[in-house]
C-alpha cells in the first residue's frame, strides 16, 4: 500500500490517499478538490471511496465534489452527524464562503469496520475524544489517527468532543503495538512508541492541564 499525503484547505489538513494498483481510497479531504483531482490524475490512479475520520468541516470540505466527479460511496461516522448538518453555517460564519450543502453520508464507519483496497485491508476503531465519532483507520503498521493523536499533542476536545472520551482513546492506544508509524490529521507524521514517551497528553496529566489543551487544529 502506499500513502500519498497532500495538505489542502483553509485549516491546512492531510488528505491522504491511499493506494494498492491502480485503485485508492481519499481520506480526509479537507478542501482543494482540484489538487486531489490532479494528483490522482498524475498517479493514474482511481478512487473507490472517500473516508473521513470524523465530521469537522476541514475533514470534508472537498467532499461533494470528488463524490460526484467519481460517483464514489462517503463514509463517516454517523455518530458525527450533527456536527455534519452544522457544516455550511460553520464555514459561513467563520471562514466567510458558502461551501455547499453538507455531504451526507453513504455509509457508516464504526469499531470494526473492514475496508477493502484492491488486496489490501484496513481497519476501523472508534477513537472518539476529538468528536463523538472520530476513528482511526489502520493497515500494515499505520495508523491514520484524524484528529486524535498529533505529533506532540492530541485534537481538542472543546468543539463537541469528550474529556473523558479522550482519555479513554489514549489508555486504549497505548496498548497497541509501539512500532505503528502515525499519520495524523494536521502536521507531520510519528510514532506511537515517540507519543508514549514524550506527548505530555500520553502521560498522567490534571484533568485542568488536559482542559486547556490549545492544539490549534479542529
Amino acid at each position: 500500500m502506499e500513502i500519498g499525503r497532500l495538505v489542502v484547505g483553509p485549516l491546512r489538513t492531510n488528505c491522504y490517499v491511499l493506494s494498492d494498483g491502480s485503485s485508492c481510497v481519499i481520506v480526509d479531504p479537507g478542501g482543494d478538490a482540484q489538487t486531489i483531482i490532479d494528483h490522482l490524475e498524475e498517479r493514474k490512479i482511481v478512487p473507490t471511496m472517500i473516508v473521513s475520520t470524523h465530521g469537522h468541516f476541514d475533514h470534508i470540505l472537498a467532499v461533494n465534489i470528488l463524490r460526484e466527479r467519481y460517483d464514489i460511496p462517503f463514509l463517516v461516522s454517523r455518530k458525527d452527524l450533527v456536527i455534519i448538518e452544522g457544516f455550511t453555517d460553520f464555514v459561513k460564519k467563520y471562514f466567510g464562503f458558502d461551501p455547499g450543502t453538507p455531504p451526507q453520508p453513504d455509509g457508516n464507519l464504526e469499531q470494526g469496520t473492514r475496508l477493502k483496497l484492491g488486496g489490501e485491508s484496513i481497519s476501523v476503531a472508534e477513537t472518539p475524544g476529538h468528536t463523538p465519532g472520530s476513528c482511526s483507520l489502520f493497515a500494515d503498521g499505520i495508523m491514520l489517527s484524524g484528529d486524535f493523536i498529533f505529533k506532540g499533542t492530541i485534537g481538542r476536545t472543546d468543539f463537541g468532543g469528550s474529556y473523558g472520551e479522550m482519555t479513554a482513546s489514549i489508555r486504549w492506544v497505548k496498548k497497541l503495538e509501539p512500532n505503528i508509524k502515525i499519520y495524523p490529521g494536521h502536521g507531520d507524521a510519528t510514532t506511537l512508541e515517540d507519543e508514549i514517551k514524550n506527548n505530555p497528553f500520553f502521560r498522567d496529566v490534571l484533568r485542568s492541564e488536559f482542559k486547556g489543551n490549545t492544539a490549534p487544529h479542529q
